[in-house]
């Protein structure tokens, strides 16, 4: 079911994401967290994401669970695999409506240790700012999904433009997951910059797809290069949008769990500011 909800109201780059977080701030060891960071009043939240904050940069071993929109709030679910408590950012891009902004989900069931790699399509002239996934109709709790895929994309040689989710289900019972895009007509400046990396078996990758300078960052995320649609064992760890004093970007860290070397699109949502821009930080 897809069902449209129309608006009510480089190492140098990644030392200079977000502010760094309070030191007290953490998640456990083996922790888990289910929140919201919301946008001020009359915001609405066009992308957002997480990430290990104040501790550089290397493999934290965390797993982003679930990502979506929902008004003026963006919900993230993540778990700490780490032997050391990390500080987790929740981050939401947020801004005025945009022209023609809504949000369009599409539902499906997942059943108990399966996988599913589908998207939510932005209707015919609009494009895609941000988007993800979440379990739906179940209430709050940890329901062990993975998303190990998550970015914006196109279809119809370019005419549709779609925000494509992957997801597994490592529960014991099926969930229905909601996948969302975030749409509106094209922004100023509107662009997706694309950053090919590649990543061995058993590898790990954690860096940034940037805007060109003086664009603001919207969404992003990274995506295995394959026009198969098949499982490819990717696990998404962190996944957010920062600034680097002059232009966004967007960064993702990815565990490659297959056993073949994959290339990873990395991606970020570009655009001239939006009126009433901003990225607001929540630490956990």
């Amino acid at each position: 079911m897809t069902r449209r909800i129309l608006a009510a109201a480089a190492a140098a780059a990644l030392a200079v994401l977000i502010p760094a977080a309070p030191a007290h701030a953490s998640v456990a060891p083996g922790g888990f967290t289910r929140a919201t960071v919301a946008c001020p009043t009359g915001k609405v939240a066009v992308a957002g994401g997480t990430q290990v904050a104040g501790e550089g940069s290397r493999d934290f071993r965390t797993v982003l669970q679930e990502s979506s929109p929902s008004g003026s709030l963006w919900l993230i679910a993540a778990r700490n695999n780490d032997s050391t408590a990390h500080t987790i950012g929740l981050y939401a891009v947020c801004a005025t409506a945009p022209s023609g902004y809504e949000v369009v989900r599409k539902d499906a069931v997942v059943t108990a240790g399966g996988f599913l790699r589908t998207y939510a399509v932005c209707p015919s002239g609009k494009v895609v700012l941000g988007g993800g996934a979440q379990v739906v109709g179940s209430g709050s709790a940890d329901f062990r999904t993975v998303i190990q895929e998550t970015g914006p994309d196109s279809a119809m040689a370019g005419a549709l433009k779609l925000w494509r989710t992957a997801v597994s289900n490592n529960d014991s019972v099926a969930h229905t997951i909601g996948f969302f895009a975030v749409c509106a007509n094209p922004p100023t400046g509107y662009e997706v910059v694309r950053r090919d990396v590649s990543v061995a078996a058993g590898g790990f990758l954690r860096t940034t797809a940037n805007c060109p300078a003086g664009k603001a960052v919207l969404g992003g995320g990274g995506q295995v290069i394959d026009s198969s649609g098949a499982n490819y064992q990717v696990v998404t760890q962190e996944s957010a949008p920062g600034d680097a004093g002059g232009f966004g970007l967007f960064l993702t860290a990815m565990r490659n769990n297959g056993t073949a070397t994959r290339t990873v699109a990395l991606l970020a949502v570009c655009a001239t500011s939006l009126p009433g821009y901003q990225i607001v930080p929540r630490y956990l």
